[in-house]
């Protein structure tokens, strides 16, 4: 019965690596060119190659769900088409033994998964972004780039920061409590000693309501002491998007945005289809499996791997479909992720039962 096992985990793992081999080669085909397109004098040929392998390995972690899927359907295609699965059951191997060998290698790809997703994409996306930023611009301006983020009566946004500590193009706009406009402060860059910021080559324009109407008093100086409490740490989560942000990352960042009393669903939303990933990518097998058994029986190679992708297809579609009524209406986020995964799960058990 080993044997049976090794050599269904075997094909199954070898369809995997050529599907990933496939879909990865394409999406990196297909993101060169896109980012080439977007290169100037400033953001050249080499920097956008650089962007596009920093980025890389988190477009092969968003490939592994759809990877086992297609893998697992292809690798027990084959064996079906040679009738290897029929002669295996006639040798007394039983459908749930059969299942439980082809989720071995969908168990690597879920450790792969988490691996790159937790450690491996999050410092490279940043880094990317970095120096993408830093090679796109060179002056300090109030752009699409970077994020807005709250500090109390404090709003902040920076186009670009360094995981050594460093900000460049910081835009900081405070408030009274009657949230009029107090100040702004504009510098070039800011860093990060002995836990607090300094800001260099400054301007910081005062706000003050007199009898006379709004005065403003403009002040240039080459360094500013900047009392905050954010970390470099915190800071670098806001730089990328929260699909490239690690699942402890998410949550911390998730948790800040409700202390300063903001909407988090969206950050919960990203973490729970990162934390549950791993279960959405075993219930896919288990769909591709029970295809195999079920209704795509005796169905040709083509069919099968036409109905795989379409099935994915629509996982994804179905999962952005929940995440969107989820926030639109402030559903609970982990109902919101778990309710498709769930429902796929539920076609899969089905279709085994009724192929027994």
């Amino acid at each position: 019965m080993r044997k049976f096992d090794a050599y269904i985990r075997n094909s199954v793992l070898m369809a995997m690596l050529l599907v990933l081999l496939v879909l990865a080669g394409l999406d990196f085909l297909f993101t060169v060119f896109d980012e080439l397109g977007g290169t100037n004098e400033r953001y050249q040929t080499s920097d956008a190659l650089q962007y596009v392998l920093l980025t890389f390995p988190r477009h092969v972690y968003d490939l592994l769900p759809m990877t086992a899927l297609m893998g697992s359907l292809i690798g027990l295609s084959v064996l079906a088409s040679s009738n290897e699965l029929v002669v295996m059951q006639a040798a007394g191997v039983k459908t749930g033994r059969i299942v439980w060998a082809v989720m071995k290698p969908a168990i690597l790809v879920m450790v792969i998964g988490l691996i790159l997703g937790e450690f491996v994409t999050p410092p490279l996306d940043l880094r990317a972004e970095v120096n993408k930023t830093v090679a796109s611009s060179d002056e300090v301006i109030l752009s699409n780039l970077g994020r807005w983020q709250r500090d109390g009566n404090d709003f902040l946004h920076f186009n670009a920061i360094e995981p050594e500590g460093v900000l460049h193009g910081v835009s900081i706009y405070s408030f009274n409590d009657e949230q009029k406009l107090t100040e702004n402060i504009i510098a070039e860059s800011a860093r990060y000693q002995d836990g607090s910021w300094l800001l260099e080559d400054v301007r910081r324009t005062l706000f003050t309501q007199s009898e006379e109407g709004l005065l403003s008093e403009l002040q240039v100086l080459p360094e500013l002491g900047w009392d905050v409490d954010l970390s470099p740490e915190l800071l670098q989560l806001m730089i990328v998007d929260s699909d490239s942000l690690s699942i402890s990352d998410l949550y911390r960042y998730a948790r800040r945005s409700k202390e300063q009393g903001q909407d988090a669903n969206a950050y919960l939303m990203d973490f729970w289809e990162k934390a549950l990933q791993p279960l959405a990518t075993a219930v896919l097998v288990l769909v591709a499996i029970s295809f195999i058994f079920g209704p795509l029986r005796e169905a040709t190679m083509g069919s099968r791997v036409f109905t795989a992708v379409s099935f994915g297809l629509l996982f994804i579609i179905l999962q952005q479909l929940f995440s969107t009524v989820g926030l639109v209406y402030q559903l609970n986020p982990f109902l919101a992720v778990l309710t498709p995964i769930l429902m796929s799960g539920c076609l899969g058990v089905y279709l085994l039962k009724v192929s027994e």
